[in-house]
């Protein structure tokens, strides 16, 4: 009986013993960057867009502005949808996520948000645990030529989603 319960005591160790060396099957595994080295990659390249939420959004007339958030990555990134019919600007646009910290990322020249094609755009990460983070539109109003591009312009050509 002694060796018996022996026997099984030593099975059961080894199996302990194995269950260390099998590799996890994480999110955490599969993503190509990890901390601070995060920061300035793109979130569908590295893996880090797969576990992704919207933690903050603004709605507009056939658009929408958001903060979005990995929590395997630990990341933040400004994100623009736009919907192929409704809002509609003949000027670029400049999408920025911007943390509280005043480090920002950002992606530039997004020309089409015209109303007619619809496209997802966001911005490089930031790696941001503890810090929060907004995702800004901006207008890109320099040499504003058309009536509706001025309009833009007159209202500040700015949106913004609030800081999460």
């Amino acid at each position: 009986m002694f060796t018996r319960m022996k026997a099984v005591g030593v099975a059961v160790l080894a199996a302990a013993g194995l269950a260390g060396v099998i590799p996890a099957t994480s999110a955490e595994a599969s993503v190509g960057c990890y901390g601070d080295y995060c920061s300035g990659q793109d979130p569908q390249a590295t893996g880090c867009a797969a576990d992704a939420q919207t933690v903050a959004f603004e709605d507009l007339s056939g658009a929408r502005i958001e903060v979005r958030w990995s929590p395997t990555c630990k990341t933040n990134w400004a994100r623009w949808q736009q919907y192929p019919v409704g809002f509609k600007s003949d000027l670029a646009l400049s999408l920025v996520a911007i943390q509280d910290t005043g480090y920002s990322q950002s992606a530039s020249g997004i020309d089409d948000v015209n109303g007619t094609r619809a496209g997802t755009y966001w911005t490089p990460m930031i790696y941001s645990p503890v810090h929060k983070v907004k995702a800004a539109a901006n207008l890109m109003c320099g040499d504003a030529t058309l009536i509706g591009a001025a309009f833009d312009c007159a209202t500040n050509g700015k949106i913004e989603t609030r800081a999460v």
